[in-house]
């Protein structure tokens, strides 16, 4: 009885790893981005609100960059909507700047709004990976408020996803 009890939660255990991996490394999109869909509103909408809720949650806006708007002056059509928000504007942004350069890519939060033709979608890239590997040159405090600012940038672009 002991044996088939192991051997179940050996299974399930190999089977979950197994899913993990593969919904993860199957797609690296998956690693790198915090992708939502949004439901029930339409691209001007979701835009709007989400540059409304991250002020509130203290993301301050810093910029919206209308990448759509931008292509079609260009002679491009038919492109999707598409804007990238620019915000987090973290105090002494300059001194993690300095220490860890690469952290330009999420110092400030650059999150994606657009429209796939499928839907409207939220993504902003996941701090952890980024982290991983500038860990070393920044302090415990720096971390973490690198990771709160990311955990609350999540929390809002849920808050706009419903």
């Amino acid at each position: 009885m002991r044996a088939l009890v192991a051997f179940l939660i050996g299974a399930i255990i190999a089977l979950s790893l197994f899913y993990f991996i593969r919904y993860y490394f199957g797609n690296p999109f998956r690693l790198m981005f915090y992708t939502v869909e949004v439901k029930n509103k339409n691209f001007d909408q979701t835009l709007e609100e989400l540059q409304k809720k991250l002020n509130e949650n203290g993301l301050k806006v810093i910029r919206v960059l209308p990448i759509s708007k931008a292509l079609e002056a260009r002679g491009v059509k038919d492109f999707m909507k598409y804007s990238i928000i620019l915000a987090c504007d973290i105090p002494n942004k300059e001194k993690l700047l300095v220490k860890a350069p690469s952290l330009t890519n999420l110092i400030p939060c650059s999150v994606a709004v657009y429209d796939d033709g499928k839907g409207v979608k939220v993504s902003a890239p996941k701090e952890i990976v980024f982290l991983a590997e500038e860990a070393k040159k920044l302090t415990e405090e720096e971390i973490k408020l690198l990771i709160d600012t990311y955990r609350t940038l999540r929390k809002t672009i849920d808050e706009v996803r419903r």
